[in-house]
């Protein structure tokens, strides 16, 4: 052999020891490990009203979560949280555990009321805690600042369980500042929806109020000064409750009714539909012609992709309606297009039945549930065209006829 070459294989054994050594080394002393993770909070809700905290915390303590709460410094929100060495892998653990918390997210920050809100706060509704209950949690991660929230996730930046604490309304004469506590019975969250509010004296419609905010209600002028409350919330079944404005709370009332301030708060406990309902969407808009979404569904699907979060045992079927049988243009998706809320050149068209732009549009949903995450064997589809109407075509009504409605199939 030559010397050159033994040389040069010395020299390629030096140095594959050498790296060997580096690398058992470093490894032995930590240097390539992963940062270790920091201490924080997995937050399972937060929450306007108070009450709705505590009820979260005895459900999560049937589930053998270890829950508090504190009010956010600033947001003027109740967070209900678990305080562990290691975040990310509870918050892991929690929603694989109990889909029904698949909304969960890390906070790194401040709890407890050290500072004054920046935006008007309802002090008719977030309660200051007694003095005992206003302890700061110190921030517990250097690499944020005081009093704002950090999250580890940039997708939970914005948590779906946060709702905006209301702000106070000037009192006006004759009227009545009434709160509308809607909370999901199966993980006590805060749900937004609407509420008709209802005049039982005249059977007439007053108004339709938004859930979890102050809304002024007008002396209905009756005789009895009563009004009833009827949630209406896409994914929930109907709950009513009768009040009466001048005596909210009584023996008949104070399960669900009480009062912060000038402000009777009004508890609605909302069960989900169960299997062989069917619902109705329809606050899912389409273009004409087209099994394309308009933006403003959006508020609609999210609450059906709520659903389907909640309980991954929930297998629907969407079942598409047009307004009369006509043959004509359709604008659809392809299988490759996550176009869902905006015409444009990318869409196929087609020309068919209205059974089949019923299906296209069927479809469109499902696909978009899909693309959110839920498997397809949970979602199965079918167009109907004019079959089912439920109005006469040519009826002030008629728009109604287009829509989709969600079969539930298994819960």
């Amino acid at each position: 052999m030559k010397p050159q070459n033994t040389i040069k294989r010395s020299r390629l054994t030096f140095f594959c020891l050498l790296a060997f050594t580096f690398i058992t080394y470093t490894t032995a002393s930590g240097q390539t490990q992963e940062p270790k993770e920091s201490p924080g909070y997995v937050v399972i809700g937060a929450f306007t009203i108070e009450k709705n905290a505590i009820k979260l915390i005895d459900y999560a303590k049937e589930r053998n979560i270890s829950a508090k709460y504190q009010i956010h410094p600033t947001k003027d929100l109740f967070y209900v949280y678990e305080q562990v060495d290691k975040p990310q892998a509870e918050k892991q653990r929690i929603k694989e555990s109990f889909p029904e918390f698949y909304d969960v997210w890390v906070y790194r920050g401040e709890l407890g009321r050290n500072t004054l809100s920046n935006t008007p706060s309802s002090s008719a509704i977030a309660q200051n805690k007694s003095s005992d209950d206003t302890q700061v949690i110190t921030e517990i991660d250097q690499s944020t600042h005081a009093g704002i929230a950090a999250v580890d996730d940039k997708k939970d930046a914005k948590p779906e369980t946060e709702v905006e604490a209301p702000k106070n309304l000037e009192k006006k004469e004759n009227t009545y500042h009434v709160y509308l506590n809607t909370i999901n019975s199966k993980n006590m969250k805060e749900v937004k929806g609407r509420v008709n509010v209802i005049d039982p004296v005249r059977a007439k419609q007053l108004m339709v109020a938004k859930s979890h905010e102050v809304t002024e209600v007008k002396d209905p002028k009756n005789g009895d000064n009563v009004i009833k409350l009827a949630t209406d919330i896409f994914g929930f079944r109907e709950v009513q409750q009768t009040i009466d404005l001048d005596n909210p709370v009584n023996d008949t009332t104070k399960n669900y009714v009480h009062t912060i301030g000038d402000s009777i708060i009004v508890d609605f406990e909302l069960q989900r539909f169960k299997k062989g309902d069917v619902l109705v969407m329809y606050n899912v808009y389409f273009f004409k012609d087209a099994a394309i979404m308009r933006p403003e569904s959006i508020y609609e699907l999210n609450s059906l992709l709520d659903m389907l979060k909640e309980n991954e045992n929930l297998v629907v079927k969407l079942h598409g309606h047009t307004n009369g049988n006509s043959h004509g243009k359709i604008i659809h998706l392809d299988p490759e297009d996550k176009n869902f809320f905006s015409l444009n050149a990318d869409h196929k068209e087609d020309h068919g039945s209205a059974k089949k732009l019923s299906l296209f549009r069927a479809y469109t949903i499902q696909h978009w549930l899909i693309e959110q995450g839920i498997a397809e064997e949970r979602i199965d589809i079918k167009g109907w065209g004019g079959k089912q109407m439920i109005h006469d075509k040519h009826d002030t009504q008629a728009y109604k006829n287009v829509r989709v409605e969600v079969e539930i199939v298994e819960e």
